[in-house]
């Protein structure tokens, strides 16, 4: 099996390009989505956040106030890296358990945003993708997905490793500050390539 990390800053596009190559034919696997099943009611991160603060991040339905969760993130260091402490190690068990079904699978995309600051997925895979775009084109992306002020995209931003570093570490990188059709041509190719390249 020839792994995919398919990583990218908030706003590059990430998710754009890992439905491109869902529709190309390469199955994924998505440790945002993990995460995101992981936090809901009666799941083990849900649990293991409200064991370490009570009802602090439980919203009126009884599910984690994700708004409030990423606000208090980007202002408090601290408390990033001890939500971190407790999802990371769930998250990655979760990651193996599912690559260990898709096991057959010859070409498969593992999207790990953090790929370059945790570490711990670097092993996993045989080739890093890294999804790039302009810090302007970040901005603008965020303010709009996310419904954001500009100040806290800054913010969201700047709390990440920086452009220049993920471009230095990356195998391959894809510019996505075009449209979709445009990011779509270059996954294309990319795919072709890879393909090419393992005859």
């Amino acid at each position: 099996m020839f792994i995919i990390g398919l990583t990218g800053g908030i706003g590059s596009g990430k998710s754009a390009a890992t439905k491109i190559l869902k529709e190309i034919g390469l199955k994924n696997i998505d440790l945002d989505q993990i995460t995101h099943d992981l936090m809901k009611p009666g799941k083990i991160g849900y649990i293991e956040i409200k064991k370490e603060f009570g009802e602090k991040y439980i919203d009126i339905n009884n599910a984690i106030d994700r708004k409030l969760l990423r606000d208090e993130i980007f202002s408090s260091l601290e408390l990033k890296k001890r939500i971190e402490s407790i999802l990371h190690p769930i998250i990655f068990k979760e990651c193996n358990k599912k690559l260990n079904k898709l096991k057959h699978e010859k070409y498969l995309v593992l999207v790990i945003p953090l790929l370059f600051e945790t570490k711990t997925y670097t092993n996993l895979i045989d080739e890093s993708l890294l999804i790039d775009c302009s810090f302007r084109t970040q901005i603008e992306r965020v303010i709009n997905r996310d419904d954001v002020s500009e100040a806290l995209a800054n913010k969201i931003i700047k709390n990440q490793m920086s452009r220049d570093r993920k471009l230095l570490l990356a195998d391959k990188v894809i510019l996505n500050d075009g449209n979709i059709h445009n990011l779509k041509v270059q996954l294309e190719s990319y795919y072709k390539n890879l393909l090419k390249d393992k005859r």
